[in-house]
């Protein structure tokens, strides 16, 4: 039987991810000599990054002068106002609440793995009024490196006993994906269109919540099956 659904924050839980690639598009712009070279592919390769990764990837692409440090800082600008919970609550994507009760009414643990900050992720659980069926909250921050190192699904499996095999993670980003399926996990993409983002390592895609929750009972029966009789 299935034992573990981890979700992704930002892009799945509450659709963050696009207003971080809008946010995060224009500080660019605002660093940038030639802001009008800049196209709409560019700051879509940076969907799911963070950390040096992250930084080097604004610093290519605006031929900044600004140092890491300094850029990090216009990030940590950036973080704030994203999770302010007047921006992010109306993106709450509300209907994760019934694969979240699913999930308690078939004893599947749930967890959440994300390169947010861990303070910002327990607050966005609160204020959405879910934080008490999550079992496990993991940052990325707490790792050397993040997505798509594949490390912070590796410890949320080994924290709660669960093998890849029994578990299912809800992803949209490609360095989420990635790293999901670096762990061994089954692999749900929510649906993204607004930006060029390569979902194609997924499992399987799904344009909403409903079809997530479609996804994650076909496989729940798929795995009892295989492994419980």
């Amino acid at each position: 039987m299935l034992q573990l659904i981890v979700f992704d924050m930002d892009g799945v839980i509450v659709d963050t991810e696009y207003l971080d690639f809008q946010l995060q598009s224009a500080y660019i712009k605002s660093l940038s000599a030639n802001p009008e070279q800049l196209t709409h592919d560019d700051f879509s390769n940076l969907v799911g990054r963070s950390g040096t990764d992250l930084l080097m990837q604004i610093k290519e692409l605006s031929q900044t002068e600004l140092s890491f440090d300094e850029i990090e800082q216009g990030l940590a600008d950036i973080e704030k106002e994203k999770y302010q919970a007047e921006n992010y609550l109306p993106l709450f994507r509300s209907d994760i609440t019934a694969i979240l009760q699913y999930a308690r009414g078939q004893g599947i643990l749930l967890a959440v793995a994300s390169s947010t900050q861990k303070p910002y992720l327990l607050d966005i659980l609160k204020n959405c009024e879910i934080e008490e069926y999550f079992d496990l909250v993991v940052s990325g921050q707490d790792f050397p490196e993040s997505k798509p190192n594949p490390a912070i699904y590796q410890s949320v499996l080994q924290k709660l006993g669960v093998p890849a095999s029994k578990a299912v993670a809800v992803e949209d980003s490609p360095s989420g994906i990635e790293a999901a399926k670096g762990a061994g996990i089954y692999t749900i993409a929510y649906l993204e269109e607004r930006m060029a983002v390569d979902q194609s390592q997924a499992d399987i895609l799904a344009k909403d919540m409903k079809e997530v929750l479609s996804h994650v009972r076909k496989r729940h029966l798929q795995t009892l099956t295989k492994n419980d009789f």
